[in-house]
């Protein structure tokens, strides 16, 4: 009888449920809430005209902002240029640059430099020169580079 009842139990989809029910579920992973943005990033979204996509990048986890935007840039040449002379005004005005540009303008050179740079747009010598220069420059914090900033 039991074995019926088992039978009829697992065609209806019962046991199932109850064993799943018992089963620890998956680990929670990120909420679908967007998080507090990087200020280095919203910076950086501004200098390119780009502040409104602020909210898609809060969802993108903190460690990979600076690779993303670098996504964002290289596949828009006017971008690239305003962003390149941003970081070279806080370079010229600092003696430094942040961390996060840092991070940013080196995944720039890693794409341009990885598989799929046949299909990207490459920039002129010149820009590609000044992103070779600040990415080896010194690194300070935003407050640092702000506050040194010339008004």
């Amino acid at each position: 009888m039991t074995t019926i009842l088992l039978a009829a139990a697992l065609a209806a989809g019962g046991v199932g449920n109850v064993v799943s029910a018992q089963e620890p579920g998956p680990a929670p992973g990120p909420s679908a809430q967007g998080s507090v943005l990087d200020l280095s990033c919203i910076e950086a979204l501004a200098a390119v005209g780009e502040a409104d996509l602020a909210g898609v990048f809060s969802f993108i986890p903190e460690k990979d902002l600076p690779a993303a935007f670098a996504d964002l840039v290289v596949n828009d040449g006017k971008a690239l240029k305003k962003y390149v002379a941003k970081v070279g005004r806080d370079f010229d005005d600092a003696g430094g640059i942040t961390t996060w540009d840092r991070s940013a303008l080196l995944a720039v050179l890693a794409l341009y430099s990885g598989p799929a740079a046949p299909t990207l747009e490459k920039p002129s010598p010149k820009v590609m020169a000044r992103i070779n220069e600040l990415s080896l420059a010194a690194t300070m914090s935003l407050e640092q580079v702000a506050a040194r900033r010339k008004k």
